[in-house]
């Protein structure tokens, strides 16, 4: 993997997890800043008191009192010992704010994606209620709810083939659904998504070309007319009497999903 493919990623994982890394960098900064306030004090009781001690050392000498040390004399001593903690602090705020921007757009993109889904399942209902009546509508529902609550119980292991890697493993129906499901979350989120983010989400090593082929929402959109990638789980027998399920997306992976 080259220097480039390298600095891709890294790229891609610093703005896919961007929340959580200022929220982590907040969190230390927090700390950072009370250490950092705690020495400066030190510090400038430290002038304070050497200030005192050579009054105290002067009215010995001389038998001359002064006025005590004033604030305003400790604020132009000592203010320059806390410059780092505001810059800490300073530094801690503004991830701080980022995170709960980040955060804030992801659940408005989350919001979109459901409606977006929502409104095609109403579309595709009505569709059936037109075409085949109510009843019929009322026995399919039943009938998808049966089977998701078969399948939510369904850990049996399937082969699976996968044609981008032509390789054959073994995972779950369950398994490949929220494989699908990933996918589709992060091109809502990042408007991208590599092939090794569905190896991931399926349980399935990664290879050195997933990284550098994948999807987005524009390629979506503009070839679907939606931004909703579907995959296939083709079941196909091996010939010996062993059922393979052939994976493959509604359309290949491409070398510029990241826009280049």
């Amino acid at each position: 993997m080259t220097n480039q493919d390298t600095g891709k990623m890294i790229l891609r994982f610093a703005k896919r997890h961007a929340g959580a890394i200022l929220t982590t960098i907040a969190a230390i900064g927090v700390v950072a800043t009370c250490v950092e306030a705690s020495r400066a004090t030190l510090k400038a009781k430290e002038v304070v008191d050497a200030k005192t001690e050579e009054r105290k050392d002067w009215k010995d000498n001389t038998g001359i009192d002064q006025p005590p040390v004033s604030k305003e004399e400790i604020v132009k001593e000592c203010w320059k010992l806390y410059i780092p903690t505001i810059i800490i602090g300073a530094g801690t705020i503004s991830c701080i704010i980022a995170a709960n921007v980040i955060t804030s757009k992801e659940q408005k993109s989350l919001a979109a994606a459901y409606a977006m889904i929502d409104q095609g399942y109403k579309a595709y209902r009505r569709k059936v209620v037109e075409r085949h009546g109510e009843e019929e509508d009322r026995d399919i529902a039943n009938e998808v709810i049966e089977e998701t609550e078969d399948d939510e119980f369904d850990s049996d292991k399937l082969m699976f083939y996968d044609v981008y890697s032509d390789r054959y493993f073994e995972s779950t129906m369950n398994k490949f659904h929220e494989a699908v499901n990933y996918v589709n979350r992060e091109i809502q989120f990042n408007g991208y998504v590599s092939l090794n983010d569905f190896y991931r989400a399926f349980g399935v090593s990664e290879t050195e070309e997933g990284y550098l082929i994948g999807w987005n929402d524009e390629d979506i959109g503009e070839m679907l007319g939606f931004c909703w990638l579907d995959f296939e789980a083709k079941p196909t027998n091996l010939g010996d009497g062993t059922i393979c399920y052939v994976v493959q997306a509604m359309f290949n992976p491409s070398a510029s999903f990241m826009g280049e």
